[in-house]
């Protein structure tokens, strides 16, 4: 393993990884005032980045935590975050127009928002950002895959009946998901959700409930009138202003902060990765405001690196660092086994009784096998802007085994960019499509609406350093010793026919176990 010398750190710094979009800057020493030496430093505060703490916390290991996005507080009366009906700079991380499904591309002021989209070449990656990192802007399906696919998925030494046994088990123990109660789902925002459970019946399907992290109660409390209407109103993509989301803020992020060991840092990107001649880990480190203004950039290090900064940045700042040559040594493979988790979506219209709003919580699941080009699963969505209207939505997330794609390095723009993703949805497409001509060809109140497929949108961006290729099978990056990968980023393109955060949760347990268990 080779390590680059300070000086050759220090000029990828300024043009590697998330710097080459942001004009990243040299690191300069710390002052005296400043603490940038940690034993573990944790870069994001997603699922993986919250749990890889937590533990090590617990274990009693000094940790550090750097979230690029804000700490937002809720409000039970107030609207926190935008939406797609209350237009707001802070639905976006630093974008000057929207971009976003439904929404018209209207002019913003650059702001330190709840969600990163990046236009990649045929694909847009959504991803959030703030401290909490996707639970902020999820949709807080909390179910597993089928055993048959995550096993066609996962390496065969990763085990189904490990995770089912221990590993879904111990997230659950802490999230705490439940099923949307009886009386939510009998309420007037929730009638969309009777309908399309009413729809896949008469195709031949038995729904069933799905696992979710809304706080019920929160829920009640918007019914009655007692908060302002949040969840129930439909907000979910860019937060929900009243906290009615079981977020990681209000489960491993408390807990981590509780050991006393872990301490977390908002508004701090880490543009650029690399390794000293000791054998230590060096980042340089951009403070920002949030009209995105560089307040200072800053060199931090560390004995322990863990990369939780969701798929998309982590592959950033891997491909740079390799390509660069501050981290020369990554296996050729980083990068590589990208996929969108099959994600499409379906909808149409229906001559019906509609709620007055589609509230956000998916009340009902159904996995589809051996019918179509894809196994898939579906999911009843909701569409905010529907507002009255009678409309059905369905999240599809299919199986796709095979269609992958790869992040490279652009050395004349020095950006890290998505390639070779063309065509690469349209199995998933046609999938879904079938499907929800099946359901509406067994329902004569059902309209079609004319949508273009294949969707240009995942919210669910996985793969880059996936386990058993990239990394070991707990998430020990190959070439560097003390330099891991715990987000979506060691999944395999698709988690099997699931919403991932589950998914990403269990293996993030499972590897900072065997991480902590061996010391390193």
């Amino acid at each position: 393993m080779s390590t680059p010398s300070r000086r050759s750190f220090l000029q990828a710094s300024a043009g590697g990884g998330l710097a080459v979009a942001l004009g990243g800057a040299l690191g300069r020493p710390a002052s005296a005032a400043e603490r940038t030496d940690y034993k573990a430093i944790v870069v994001g505060s997603g699922f993986g980045g919250s749990i890889s703490a937590c533990r090590l916390g617990q274990a009693g290991v000094d940790t550090l935590v750097l979230e690029r996005g804000q700490e937002w507080t809720t409000d039970p009366q107030k609207a926190v975050f935008g939406s797609q009906l209350n237009y707001s700079e802070k639905m976006f991380w630093f974008r000057d127009y929207a971009d976003w499904p439904m929404v018209l591309p209207f002019p913003m002021t650059p702001y330190a928002g709840v969600m990163e989209v990046s236009n990649e070449k045929n694909l847009n990656i959504a991803c959030g950002a703030g401290l909490g990192g996707g639970s902020l802007v999820y949709t807080c399906a909390t179910v597993a895959p089928p055993r048959k696919y995550f096993e066609k998925l996962f390496p065969a030494d990763i085990t189904y009946q490990e995770m089912t046994s221990k590993w879904y088990p111990k997230v659950q123990s802490v999230l705490k998901p439940s099923v949307m109660p009886d009386d939510v789902y009998g309420s007037a925002p929730f009638t969309h959700s009777r309908v399309w459970d009413q729809h896949v019946a008469k195709a031949g399907y038995t729904s069933e409930r799905l696992m979710s992290m809304f706080n019920w109660d929160v829920l009640r409390k918007e019914l009655a009138g007692a908060v302002r209407p949040s969840a129930i109103a439909g907000e979910a993509d860019f937060g929900c202003s009243d906290g009615a989301k079981n977020s990681l803020t209000v489960n491993y992020i408390p807990a981590a902060k509780a050991t006393g060991k872990v301490r977390f840092q908002t508004m701090s990107e880490v543009t650029s990765i690399g390794i000293g001649t000791d054998g230590r880990y060096r980042l340089a480190v951009r403070h920002l405001d949030t009209a995105g203004r560089t307040l200072d950039t800053v060199e931090y290090t560390c004995d322990m690196l863990f990369l939780c900064a969701v798929t998309l940045n982590t592959n950033r700042l891997l491909v740079a660092a390799r390509e660069t040559g501050a981290l020369p040594d990554l296996d050729a493979s980083v990068g590589t086994g990208f996929g969108d988790n099959g994600d499409q979506y379906a909808g149409y219209s229906y001559a019906g009784p509609a709620g007055p709003s589609q509230g956000a919580p998916s009340a009902s699941t159904i996995f589809v096998d051996g019918e179509f080009e894809l196994p898939m699963r579906v999911e009843s969505w909701q569409l905010i802007e529907a507002q009255g209207l009678p409309i059905v939505q369905t999240l599809v997330m299919t199986a796709d085994l095979e269609n992958r794609a790869s992040f490279v390095y652009d050395k004349a723009g020095r950006t890290v960019k998505l390639s070779d993703w063309a065509g690469k949805a349209d199995a998933a497409a046609k999938s879904a499509t079938d499907w929800v001509n099946k359901v509406m060809h067994a329902n004569s109140d059902a309209i079609p609406i004319a949508v273009t497929w294949p969707a240009t949108l995942t919210a669910h961006p996985l793969g880059g350093c996936v386990l058993g290729t990239s990394s070991d099978l707990y998430g020990r990056v190959k070439g560097y010793k003390g330099l891991y990968a715990l987000d979506g980023s060691m999944v395999p393109g698709s988690v099997g026919g699931a919403n991932p955060s589950f998914t990403i949760a269990a293996l993030a347990e499972r590897g900072i176990a065997d991480i902590i268990a061996k010391a390193g």
